[in-house]
């Protein structure tokens, strides 16, 4: 069973499943999702992810969004993978969530927010 990835490559979430799955050679099918011909308000996509946003995944009846929740599941769904990515060891497993929750909040506001006059 192919992973199907539901992505638009100008999404950066998007970007970071995408380049995940790469750099861990995890095999991918790209489905196009087009956020500016609003492809993610079908009805179509809507069974996919209910909350008509991307990035999102099916592999095979699983389905699953949000890029964070997706890293980490296929970081623990797909052998191979180095444990670095998403550690078993307690310490370390929350030093990663503490970036991502970092990243989730402060990458979206882009760099104007750290710039000072």
């Amino acid at each position: 069973m192919t992973l199907k990835l539901y992505v638009d490559r100008r999404s950066h979430p998007c970007r970071e499943v995408i380049i995940f799955c790469k750099l861990n050679g995890i095999d991918f099918e790209e489905v196009h999702i087009d956020l500016s011909k609003r492809q993610h308000l079908t009805p179509e996509f809507k069974e996919v992810n209910p909350m008509k946003q991307i990035p999102a995944i099916m592999d095979g009846k699983f389905k699953l969004s949000e890029s964070h929740a997706i890293v980490k599941y296929l970081a623990c769904a797909f052998p191979g993978i180095a444990d670095h990515w998403y550690p078993a060891d307690l310490y370390k497993r929350a030093k990663v969530e503490s970036v991502l929750d970092w990243h989730r909040t402060n990458f979206p506001r882009g760099p104007g927010a750290y710039i000072r006059d």
